[in-house]
């Protein structure tokens, strides 16, 4: 039995509506019908919280359901990307801010000017494959890291 199937009979065997459900979990009535429906999952603490509420075991959770352990590794991975993605962000910002100031005539760069500037191309594609990269963790397995954790979620 997966995660939306669990969560649904334990919540119809207390007599419980999904509106009960929402006041007790601070979500939407259409958050606990997308888990249900196994649209979308809830987060670690959410999970947790629903595990304790329902008395599963989180072992009893994660282990049956392998799209929601997926879901939560991918959602591990974007995590650690965010600080990556935004410090590549300033230095795009700052680079390309130089090169402004350059047009203008404000600031004179000289030879370092192209220097700048290719490292400012360089910043943006790798902004670039950072994205394409981020976009491969919608559910499509592009990266080998993905067939991996694939790999091994089978193997449990």
């Amino acid at each position: 039995m997966n995660f939306g199937q669990k969560i649904k009979s334990a919540r119809i065997n207390r007599n419980i509506t999904q509106l009960q459900l929402t006041d007790k979990f601070f979500v939407t009535r259409q958050t606990i019908s997308n888990w249900e429906n196994d649209n979308s999952y809830p987060d670690i603490m959410t999970l947790i919280r629903l595990s304790d509420y329902f008395d599963f075991s989180m072992d009893e959770l994660l282990r049956e359901d392998q799209e929601m352990r997926l879901f939560l590794d991918k959602k591990m991975v974007k995590h650690d990307f965010k600080p990556i993605y935004r410090n590549i962000m300033v230095i795009v910002f700052i680079l390309f801010s130089m090169e402004l100031l350059d047009l203008f005539g404000i600031i004179h760069l000289g030879i370092m000017g192209w220097l700048i500037w290719l490292i400012l191309m360089l910043s943006l594609n790798i902004l670039s494959k950072l994205n394409s990269f981020d976009d491969s963790n919608a559910m499509g397995f592009k990266y080998s890291w993905q067939k991996k954790i694939q790999e091994k979620l089978n193997l449990c």
